[in-house]
């Protein structure tokens, strides 16, 4: 009898592992979302490391697959009688800002630098889905390597998401302001960017700064440093008078919407 229902459990079990896998499966959006993230990852580091064009080009592509899923399961497709709703809540979706920077960068000369953005937001996308999916799906409870993964892995996984994940996003502010532009407009100068390619991103980064108070943050800290450069100088004029065109052109107002607490996909 005692072994009778001991069969009983562990068939139960495995019916439930099973169960479990196959909705995993049935669930390919979220499987190649991903591995998008994490192709990204790989290839950006690849990139940096050896600077292979074509791990440069399969980065690129490994993005445009993440964010057109998110985007396509956040907002589906558009139906005839709502095409214009549709494209306004899709083009105020910062995902979608993200993709279409990332087809600017496909149509350029590969540029490590702005790789970064994409792969940071990689780890933690990945990370989440390996503490909250992979791991507690993929690993029957009756394996060895289960104890381990629930005891020490996804705890460790959820500690450096909650430790580090604001710091590196706000990092990500920082360095689009800070070192992306500038790195942008020197390279116009060297011929690996059209002229377009920073007046791009500079609409880019006003969109940034209506909707992500680390945008706002970081160009406060460049303004905040560029006043204790120019103000009480020979150019301070000048300086106010460029301030002045920058705010008015930007129309840098910050817009409280709901996009202020969706995270990046």
């Amino acid at each position: 009898m005692s072994t009778s229902n001991n069969a009983g459990a562990s068939g139960a079990g495995a019916a439930t592992y099973a169960d479990k896998l196959k909705a995993m499966a049935m669930n390919l959006q979220l499987i190649f979302w991903f591995l998008g993230h994490a192709t990204t990852l790989i290839q950006t580091i690849v990139y940096v490391a050896f600077s292979g064009a074509k791990n440069y080009t399969k980065a690129i592509w490994a993005i445009l697959l993440s964010y057109g899923i998110i985007l396509y399961k956040a907002h589906g497709t558009p139906k005839l009688n709502n095409i214009q709703m549709y494209l306004q809540r899709v083009m105020v979706d910062e995902n979608t800002q993200y993709l279409l920077l990332a087809l600017i960068w496909w149509t350029s000369k590969p540029i490590w630098v702005v790789l970064l953005p994409y792969a940071t937001f990689s780890i933690f996308h990945a990370t989440n889905y390996l503490r909250t999916e992979l791991l507690p799906t993929a690993i029957p409870s009756t394996s060895p390597v289960y104890a381990i993964s629930s005891t020490k892995v996804i705890p460790f996984l959820t500690y450096f998401a909650q430790t580090y994940q604001a710091k590196c996003l706000r990092a990500v502010s920082y360095l689009e302001v800070f070192f992306i532009l500038p790195y942008l407009i020197i390279f116009v100068f060297t011929g690996r960017v059209s002229f377009m390619t920073p007046f791009v991103f500079v609409q880019f980064l006003r969109f940034r700064f209506q909707f992500s108070p680390m945008t706002r943050e970081a160009f406060g800290e460049l303004k905040r440093r560029a006043d204790g450069v120019f103000l009480g100088g020979q150019y301070q004029g000048y300086y106010l008078q460029a301030v002045d065109f920058i705010s008015r052109y930007g129309n840098l107002v910050p817009q409280e919407q709901a996009a202020d607490g969706r995270r990046r996909q």
